[in-house]
């Protein structure tokens, strides 16, 4: 394990040393056979507070990460470079936004480490495709942030794309969605028009890049499964020592993470069935350029706004 001083933040604001550290001790611990209750009984604390501190949503005192390397039988030097992880990990929280959700920082930091992830939108563009103008009226209308907690939920999301197009360190995506978050605007004048042109432009660019495929699924495509989800991230995750899967889910009264092998596997499949129900990827681009260039018409386009059906 590289010791704590060669870890970089990958993402502005959002403190992945915290999520690295939990990752390294929840590792310790299976190797160890400790389970979470063992090492809450060790502690002398809840077992909450040990699964908050391996998944990253809060940090871990010296102490505590000294005491825990005792009970999992850590060398010594290896325990040594997690305390001074910890120490790191506390020195970035104290730089990190209060506005940054615990659960949302934690997400950022697995996805800075993910090999690929599936995506699935019905509302919004893909935060991780989005532009800037689009992605702050996005954090400033959709919620109560204003001035610098807009531009710091911004700054983290246009930090996240860089992966996208880094032909060094490529994220591989699959980018699933619905129509309906194309017509979507912020307003309708000049100004949000010219924003929604901006973001159309930006989708057709991503879908030339050769580690993201992007599908849209059209109205024609009807009901299908998963229609009712908000927005879906499924991410494969490399770990170091192993690989493994996590998804999570957001929307304004949702904000989870699903862990079990059953519960991926569910999720997966669904986003699979998603993909069936979408456009191929060069329709994908054909469909959003024919957008882009006016020549298609929004299914309601031909009735004025608030008219009788």
């Amino acid at each position: 394990m590289p010791a704590s001083s060669e870890r970089g933040q990958p993402v502005s604001g959002i403190n992945v040393l915290r999520w690295e550290l939990g990752n390294e001790l929840r590792t310790l611990r299976i190797a160890a056979g400790k389970s979470v209750a063992d090492a809450a009984d060790w502690l002398e604390c809840s077992t909450a507070k040990i699964s908050r501190m391996e998944n990253g949503q809060r940090g871990a005192v010296a102490r505590d990460v000294r005491d825990l390397c005792e009970l999992y039988g850590a060398p010594e030097d290896q325990a040594k470079q997690l305390m001074k992880l910890s120490r790191d990990a506390a020195a970035a929280d104290q730089n990190s936004s209060s506005t940054i959700a615990a659960k949302y920082a934690t997400y950022v930091a697995l996805e800075s480490k993910a090999k690929s992830l599936q995506n699935y939108e019905s509302t919004f563009i893909p935060g991780l495709l989005q532009t800037e103008h689009y992605a702050r009226m996005v954090v400033s209308l959709n919620g109560d942030l204003e001035g610098e907690d807009v531009d710091r939920h911004v700054s983290i999301r246009m930090s996240r794309q860089r992966r996208l197009w880094d032909p060094e360190d490529p994220l591989t995506a699959l980018f699933v969605i619905d129509e309906s978050a194309l017509w979507r605007p912020s307003g309708n004048d000049p100004y949000n028009r010219a924003i929604r042109e901006e973001q159309m432009d930006r989708l057709i660019r991503a879908t030339y890049l050769p580690n993201v495929t992007v599908r849209i699924i059209p109205y024609e495509a009807g009901f299908y499964k998963g229609l009712e989800a908000a927005t879906i991230n499924l991410l494969d995750v490399d770990t170091g020592t192993k690989e493994s899967s996590t998804c999570y889910l957001e929307g304004i009264f949702i904000d989870l993470f699903v862990r079990g092998h059953s519960e991926i596997a569910a999720v997966a499949a669904t986003i699979s069935k998603m993909t069936e129900k979408a456009l191929s990827t060069a329709a994908t681009r054909m469909f959003l350029m024919r957008i882009a260039r006016g020549n298609y018409e929004h299914w309601t386009s031909a009735r004025p706004f608030g008219s009788p059906d």
